[in-house]
C-alpha cells in the first residue's frame, strides 16, 4: 500500500492528490512526501505548496535552506511561481536534474502572487536530507539522525553516512551536465525533445541506484493524442499534470493534479486534453519501466529510451574516471 509520510489519508493502491485541493492546498510550507518504487532505495517525492502571498509581502525576500547538496541525484520541477536554487531561478514548466553529492547553494521560493507549486523528488531516499555546506549547520541535523527515522518510518529504513556522497547513477538525454553536475530543461524546449508514441516528446533521466533506480519523464503530448496507452507497470507510478489537461479513464485531471499507482494497477490510456498535456511521469523502480501493454511499439520505444539513458551514465562514468 502507498501513503504519504506522516499522513493517514490519502491511502491505498490507487492515490489521487491535487495542489487545488485539500489537503495539499492546506499544508502551506509544509510537503507532502510520497516513499515509492524500491522499498530501501527507492525514491522520495514531495510536493510542495506555498500559499499565494499577501500583496504587501510580495516583495519580501525569499526564505532559502542555506547552500547544500543532497546524497542522492534529485529532480525538481516548477508549476507556480518561482523557485530559487543557488544562482538559477525556474519558472513554469522549467526543471533541474541534479547529481548527487554535489552543493548547488541555497534554495527555496519567491513570494509569489499565485503561490508555489513544485515537485522536488530525491531518487534515493537514504540521501534525502539536506547536506549543508557549513560545518555547524551539517552537524547538527546529523545529530537529529534517529529522530528523522522515527518520523519518516516505516518509509525511510536507513541514511546514508554523513560522508557519503550516495551514488552518482544520473543517465539523460539532454546532453552534458554543468560543472556543478546539474543540467536544466524547459518544456517550452520540448520541440528539441525526444520523440516518443504517436504525437509526444520526452525529456528523461535515469537516477539513483543504477540497478533500481527510478526513471523520471517530462513528456509533452499534441491534443488528442495519446500520452502513455493503457499498461500495467510492474513498478509503482507518479504522475502528475504540469500543465493543459489528461483524459485517464473517465477521471480528467487539470495542473497539479496527481496519480499514485502501486505495482501491477492498471493505468488506462493517457490522453491529451485540447490543449495539449505536458506532463511528469515517474516509475519509481526502472525494472518495471517496460508496460505490459498491447502497445508492443510503445513498449519497444520504452526500452529503446531506458537503453539510452543507460548508455548515458556510462558514458559520464568514464568520463570521470
Amino acid at each position: 500500500m502507498l501513503g504519504f509520510i506522516g499522513i493517514a489519508e490519502p491511502a491505498g493502491d490507487e492515490i489521487e492528490v491535487s495542489f487545488a485541493r485539500p489537503p495539499l492546498s492546506e499544508r502551506s510550507g509544509v510537503p507532502m512526501l510520497l516513499a515509492f518504487g524500491d522499498d530501501d532505495t527507492g525514491p522520495l517525492m514531495g510536493l510542495f505548496f506555498d500559499a499565494p502571498a499577501a500583496p504587501d509581502h510580495l516583495d519580501d525576500p525569499p526564505e532559502l535552506t542555506p547552500a547544500h547538496g543532497h546524497a542522492a541525484d534529485n529532480f525538481r520541477i516548477c508549476m507556480v511561481g518561482e523557485l530559487w536554487v543557488g544562482a538559477e531561478r525556474y519558472h513554469r514548466g522549467e526543471f533541474r536534474i541534479q547529481e548527487s553529492g554535489r552543493p548547488y547553494g541555497a534554495d527555496g521560493d519567491a513570494p509569489h502572487r499565485d503561490g508555489n507549486w513544485r515537485l522536488i523528488m530525491f531518487a534515493d531516499r537514504r540521501g534525502h536530507r539536506v547536506r549543508p555546506v557549513n560545518p555547524e549547520l551539517r552537524a547538527q541535523i546529523d545529530a537529529r539522525r534517529e529522530e528523522t527515522l522515527a518520523h519518516m518510518a516505516p518509509y525511510v529504513r536507513e541514511l546514508l553516512d554523513d560522508d557519503d556522497k550516495g551514488v552518482v547513477g544520473m543517465g539523460t538525454n539532454l546532453g552534458p551536465r554543468s560543472r556543478i553536475g546539474h543540467i536544466d530543461g524547459s518544456f517550452a524546449d520540448a520541440e528539441s525533445w525526444d520523440d516518443i508514441g504517436r504525437g509526444a516528446k520526452v525529456a528523461a533521466a535515469l537516477l539513483g541506484v543504477p540497478d533500481r533506480g527510478p526513471l523520471v519523464m517530462l513528456v509533452r503530448t499534441r491534443p488528442g493524442e495519446v500520452a502513455a496507452p493503457a499498461g500495467v507497470y510492474d513498478s509503482d507510478t507518479f504522475r502528475c499534470v504540469i500543465a493543459g489537461t489528461a483524459q485517464i479513464g473517465e477521471r480528467e485531471l487539470h495542473m497539479g493534479d496527481a496519480m499514485v499507482k502501486a505495482a501491477g494497477r492498471l493505468w488506462p490510456a493517457v490522453v491529451a486534453g485540447a490543449d495539449g498535456l505536458d506532463e511528469c511521469f515517474v516509475v519509481g523502480d526502472r525494472r518495471g519501466a517496460v508496460p505490459d501493454t498491447a502497445d508492443l511499439e510503445w513498449a519497444v520505444e520504452m526500452r529503446a529510451l531506458v537503453d539510452k539513458l543507460r548508455d548515458d551514465i556510462a558514458v559520464s562514468v568514464a568520463a570521470s574516471r
